[in-house]
């Protein structure tokens, strides 16, 4: 028989209450969960659509290597950008040791490989018979603008306060050069032998062919020089004329005037440069209306181009000393103005471009004897 009796058995109401309580808590609990979880997925959806749209973004920012139809470069050939960065010379963002792919970048792929005859290049690239450009192991040594706009050109070169010369005085900027002393490279203005075109080159500078370094230490020295400016205004159009002790003068200088002089005379806006064909060493012009060139820095002549006929032609029937005329006709004759004392001479001619009058002051050569009544006027004035 079994003699286990149970023990007193236990109230278990408060616990079944707290069971329930618990339970129907938590259901309330998880009932009001649902607001939180919406919230959660507003704000996760914005941020996917966010994440979507940023790397859309990136994707088209990056390259691709889809291919993608080639980019129209509209350039203007004939008016090539100029720049001068510390010494280095661009002609449209182009410059002397740039590769192939740097000219492609700046003027696209519309161009051909062509050959010359006569250059060592081992790549020509021509863009249109518009430009060339030349290059030596991948690296441009010289490019040439072949239809260049003149006028474009004018204004550039007269605006480039950089060194700068010519040689050539009177052909419209044919001949004209910009040149960096630091880098050695230049760019030459010609008329180009073919067509007659204006052309614009960018290369170094060839020591056998143009002594462009020499002309900039020319400049440097006349610059570092001290002058004293006249305070006399000097008139290129209606120039004084006299003679001082057998020397001729124009606007003040004569021949043997050290280049100072001529910069007290008339200042420091001239451009410097060298004729093909003269004796000078250099020589100073202003705007093309006056020319003095020199020799071991002596004044050996001068030359104005822009002299009023009814001014000149009063001055020299009112001139006193030794003068003379030579004329085929009333229309077409030289006067000349001498010095027997120092064998110098003036010679007014309007046998020029457009017929515009000339003054040349300079030593009389032996052709002189040779021109028409120079001998009869050398009987008019014994001495």
């Amino acid at each position: 028989m079994n003699k286990f009796i149970p023990t007193k058995m236990r109230d278990l109401t408060e616990s079944k209450q707290r069971v329930m309580q618990n339970v129907v808590s938590d259901v309330e609990n998880n009932s009001k969960r649902p607001k939180y979880q919406w919230r959660f997925v507003v704000v996760s959806f914005v941020l996917l659509v966010s994440t979507m749209f940023f790397f859309f973004n990136i994707e088209n920012e990056l390259p691709s290597n889809k291919l993608q139809a080639p980019i129209e470069h509209h350039l203007d050939l004939a008016k090539p950008i100029f720049t001068d960065k510390q010494g280095t010379l661009f002609l449209q963002g182009i410059t002397i040791g740039d590769s192939h792919k740097k000219v492609i970048g700046v003027l696209g792929e519309n161009y051909t490989i062509v050959q010359e005859d006569d250059s060592e290049a081992d790549l020509i690239m021509d863009y249109g018979g518009q430009s060339r450009f030349y290059f030596d192991d991948d690296k441009l040594n010289s490019a040439v603008f072949m239809n260049v706009d003149k006028n474009y050109f004018n204004q550039v070169f007269k605006d480039y306060d950089g060194f700068k010369f010519f040689t050539s005085i009177y052909t419209d900027y044919d001949g004209h050069y910009f040149y960096s002393n630091e880098t050695k490279q230049i760019i030459k203005a010609i008329t180009g032998t073919s067509e007659g075109k204006f052309q614009l080159s960018l290369s170094y500078n060839d020591q056998n062919y143009l002594n462009a370094e020499y002309l900039y230490k020319i400049e440097q020295k006349l610059n570092n020089q001290q002058h004293s400016p006249s305070d006399i205004k000097i008139d290129l159009v209606n120039p004084t004329v006299f003679e001082e002790q057998g020397h001729l003068h124009l606007n003040g200088v004569t021949l043997g005037d050290s280049s100072s002089k001529v910069l007290e005379r008339l200042g420091n806006d001239y451009l410097i440069g060298q004729v093909d064909g003269d004796s000078s060493d250099f020589v100073l012009n202003y705007d093309k209306q006056a020319s003095f060139s020199f020799y071991e820095d002596k004044l050996i002549t001068v030359a104005l181009t822009k002299v009023d006929k009814d001014y000149f032609d009063q001055l020299f029937n009112g001139y006193e000393g030794f003068k003379f005329v030579s004329a085929s006709s009333e229309d077409d004759k030289d006067c000349f103005i001498y010095s027997k004392k120092t064998n110098t001479i003036i010679k007014a001619t309007t046998q020029t471009p457009n017929q515009e009058l000339h003054l040349y002051l300079s030593n009389a050569d032996p052709s002189l004897y040779e021109i028409p009544n120079f001998l009869e006027a050398m009987e008019q004035y014994p001495d």
